[in-house]
């Protein structure tokens, strides 16, 4: 089977999902990025997103992944596949982006371990979703291998164990984004369901149930943005809402579109690069004393450009290709 058999525009919906990551970067977390104020309507804006975008990057991950899933003749093919994409662009680009913050502090960030062996160990920018995606496909992997969710049963069993994980694990020392895994796996392992099991749902009432847990969800986060309730983390029943019903939502109404079919063509690669080319535009920007509009707006830009220059200028030599993009 193919990417293309899915009757969904995914690449699309990657593309949507690059940019709200990206724009969140640009805006940043307070003490980094655009350093606006907590009240500012870009904070807000990205604080809408918060329980969405990182689910919706792992649940087209999990629908893509269920394509074509590791079976147990070809297991070890597929963790080697797996390495190579994930595991050399993370040993080669954490260490290019560590080496940079360390001779340009506040450039990319506030948080620079003291160690450069941390950021292979323990969460580190970006590069923790690296970390906590090889671990869900290593855990789904196996469970596929073993014929566990072939069917509904044993898939509704292994979605309900994802989801009690989601709410009661954490681990303090965090060791391999372990705690951003279990946050995330139910999203992939519900990407995994809508592709394996769609004949089994009417369309309606998938998209009623996901328009119904998105609106709850939404109203709840909202509420705790205006500081009406606590604020909901990953690791919770709320996210969950939002995560999946937005996922599905958004899946159903993405509509073709060559702009977000272009992003979405180099999500790895944006998701890869983007810090460090909105980063040096907003650094820039910042010392030319250029109005927030004009940071966000050149900034998103030169984070969605800047990978796709270099996704292309990767593909001139076979380690360069592996090395910052992951492909062979």
């Amino acid at each position: 089977m193919r990417k293309n058999m899915l009757p969904y525009h995914v690449v699309e919906l990657r593309g949507l999902a690059c940019i709200l990551l990206v724009a969140y970067h640009v805006v940043g977390i307070p003490g980094s990025g655009m350093q606006v104020a907590d009240g500012s309507i870009y904070r807000y804006a990205t604080d809408s997103f918060e329980l969405i975008r990182m689910p919706l990057f792992t649940f087209i991950s999990g629908l893509v992944y269920a394509l074509n899933p590791a079976r147990s003749d070809r297991l070890w093919t597929f963790f080697v596949k797996k390495l190579r994409r994930l595991g050399y662009p993370f040993l080669v680009v954490s260490a290019l982006f560590y080496f940079l913050q360390t001779h340009a502090p506040g450039a990319n960030g506030t948080f620079v371990p003291d160690s450069m062996w941390r950021i292979y160990v323990f969460p580190y920018a970006h590069f923790w979703y690296l970390q906590a995606l090889f671990l869900i496909f290593t855990a789904v992997a196996l469970m596929d291998a073993l014929h566990a969710m072939d069917r509904p049963g044993g898939f509704a069993i292994a979605m309900a164990a994802a989801v009690v994980a989601c709410l009661v694990v954490h681990v303090d020392s965090n060791v391999f984004s372990i705690n951003e895994a279990c946050f995330l796996l139910p999203h992939f392992l519900f990407g995994v369901g809508v592709t394996r099991f769609r004949a089994m749902v009417q369309r309606q009432t998938l998209l009623g149930a996901a328009g119904a847990a998105l609106a709850i969800g939404v109203v709840l986060h909202q509420a705790s943005l205006w500081g009406h309730l606590p604020h909901f983390g990953w690791n919770s029943n709320v996210a969950l809402l939002c995560g999946m019903g937005g996922a599905v939502t958004l899946l159903h109404a993405m509509p073709s579109s060559r702009i977000f079919r272009t992003v979405g063509a180099s999500s790895y690669a944006i998701y890869l690069h983007h810090a460090l080319f909105a980063a040096g535009a907003r650094v820039v920007l910042h010392r030319l004393d250029a109005p927030d509009g004009v940071i966000f707006s050149m900034a998103l830009f030169s984070g969605l450009i800047g990978p796709m220059v270099l996704e292309a200028l990767a593909q001139v030599r076979p380690w360069t290709r592996v090395a910052l993009m992951g492909k062979a």
